[in-house]
């Protein structure tokens, strides 16, 4: 998913500041820096841990001169305002517990024009959505075990809400109610993208 994330911001030739929020071991703002040179990727998350990890991947990858990682919160990255041109997060929105406060946080610190693409798993997503994701990633060379069995698991494996919270249960208050006056939410197979823009 990281590579096709990547290969999105390339395609629409963003430049800038990327932030990456709930980064955990950093393999996005890793795979953004292998394939971009234009940009400046930061990754943020909350677990000293997991920055330490982020910091030893890019280490090994030699990207430490491209990416940097921070301790930092969803609800006070410490950036200012308007300074980063994308914002991006996977798998963190169901771990908000003030979705609202954290998509006022994306708002401030996003430069006008800007956007934020979020992107959280789908727990009703369909056995067929699934298949299609993991075609679609590119995965199923990779996978441990047999396809029936990752479908059979799939909502186990990746944690989010029902499509209806994005849209019209507490997510989707939060956007309704947050400073964002545009936004999108679509279904990518398995997964849902939320689309934010300063405008």
């Amino acid at each position: 998913m990281f590579k096709r994330i990547a290969k999105d911001i390339k395609d629409k030739k963003i430049s800038g500041i990327i932030l990456d929020i709930g980064t955990g071991p950093g393999r996005l703002p890793i795979e953004i820096a292998k394939q971009m040179a234009n940009v400046e990727v930061i990754g943020i998350d909350i677990s000293k841990d997991m920055v330490r990890i982020a910091k030893r991947n890019a280490k090994k990858e030699g990207l430490m001169d491209k990416v940097k990682f921070e301790v930092g919160s969803a609800y006070n990255t410490r950036f200012e305002d308007c300074s980063i041109d994308l914002v991006i997060s996977t798998g963190l929105i169901h771990h908000l517990k003030d979705p609202l406060k954290a998509f006022n946080e994306t708002y401030r610190i996003l430069k006008h024009e800007g956007e934020a693409w979020m992107y959280d798993g789908r727990k009703d997503a369909t056995k067929m959505e699934i298949e299609e994701t993991i075609r679609s990633l590119g995965m199923e060379e990779d996978l441990p075990l047999p396809l029936w069995i990752i479908k059979g698991i799939w909502p186990y494996m990746h944690v989010g809400y029902k499509t209806d919270v994005y849209i019209s249960g507490k997510i989707g208050r939060a956007l309704k109610e947050s400073l964002f006056k545009s936004y999108d939410i679509e279904k990518e197979g398995a997964y849902i993208k939320i689309i934010l823009r300063k405008i």
